[in-house]
């Protein structure tokens, strides 16, 4: 009778043990044989409160945690380690690690062209398949950057302060904010707009006092500055997408054993779609609290938007490879 009641205390002592003890268990997998040991920063110009700051920051303990100490990262977010583009060079000679940032190289490129992707399970499919790594390869090549990974930014939505669009043919003629990027620029033209480039820290004030007419960006940019505040009109075109890129200096990833690489890739991925996870939810919370502030959101004719903006690609696959690429994108299930 006794040792009937202590069984089930056994088995629920033995559960706990392995539930805490799995990440004890998991490192000690981990041999770190002809690891160098290396101290290493990474970066970005975002809140330290955003989720790509967050994503840097788990990837970094867990890293340091599953390779016993042997990789250490320090991640400095709000451009403590400087403007984007001199992280960039900083990764390019080494001096810093990884910066997390969207895409700076013209590879990228056609990840911005207008409705490539058909949801958020294509997007993850491509950028989890062949072919980023195959863009990877080749940016590594070219810049000695390497690209291990991206997490979730969203997709871009668009708001407007005085007209409540439903159709490109609404944009005509409207002062636009753009971004300077030429496929942006480009897509605006083709919805009817006329883009106005507008630096971002500018864009609450521009759009208050009607220097630019409409705007456009992730639902969790566009909520971190408050543009509910200046605009009565959310309209989910959906119209391009946006991810953080994780660039790390090719002198480093080669400086990685097979066993760290594995490591490192392993845990980015993990940390990846926790952020996809995360950012998912975000925008619905987002969503609710722009309808909350009185702003009207708006399902608008997507495929008339879709179709305003058919042609745009064209003016940009213009290397060889490229149009078979977009035809290999698109073509994911």
């Amino acid at each position: 009778m006794e040792r009937r009641k202590r069984y089930p205390i056994l088995v629920s002592i033995l559960f706990l043990f392995v539930l805490i003890g799995a990440p004890s268990l998991s490192m000690a997998a981990y041999s770190g044989e002809g690891q160098q040991a290396l101290i290493l920063k990474s970066g970005n110009e975002g809140s330290s409160r955003d989720l790509t700051s967050q994503a840097a920051a788990r990837f970094a303990e867990r890293m340091k945690q599953r390779t016993n100490g042997k990789i250490q990262i320090t991640h400095y977010p709000e451009g403590q380690l400087g403007k984007w583009q001199q992280m960039l060079e900083s990764v390019k000679t080494g001096s810093m690690a990884i910066l997390y940032n969207p895409p700076l190289s013209k590879t990228y490129y056609m990840f911005d062209l207008p409705y490539l992707f058909r949801d958020v399970n294509h997007v993850t499919k491509v950028m989890n398949g062949e072919i980023m790594e195959e863009f990877s390869k080749k940016e590594l090549e070219k810049t000695g950057i390497y690209v291990f990974g991206w997490s979730y930014m969203g997709f871009r939505q668009c708001t407007f302060g005085k007209v409540p669009v439903r159709t490109p043919a609404e944009m005509k003629g409207m002062k636009f904010r753009s971004p300077p990027h030429p496929i942006m620029v480009e897509i605006f033209k083709a919805m009817g707009a006329r883009p106005t480039p507008t630096p971002f820290g500018e864009l609450y004030l521009a759009l208050r006092q009607g220097v630019v007419d409409g705007a456009d960006g992730t639902i969790d940019i566009l909520t971190q500055i408050n543009l509910w505040e200046v605009q009565k009109y959310l309209v989910l075109t959906g119209h391009s997408f946006i991810a953080n890129h994780a660039h790390l200096s090719g002198k480093i990833w080669e400086s990685l054993t097979p066993e760290t690489r594995k490591v490192w890739m392993d845990t980015w991925n993990e940390v990846s779609e926790e952020i996809k996870k995360e950012t998912l939810g975000k925008e619905q919370e987002q969503i609710s609290l722009w309808k909350s502030k009185g702003v009207t959101v708006i399902e608008p004719d997507v495929e008339a938007f879709r179709e305003a903006t058919k042609d745009v690609w064209k003016g940009f696959l213009t290397e060889p490879g490229q149009i078979e690429i977009y035809e290999r994108i698109k073509a994911v299930r």
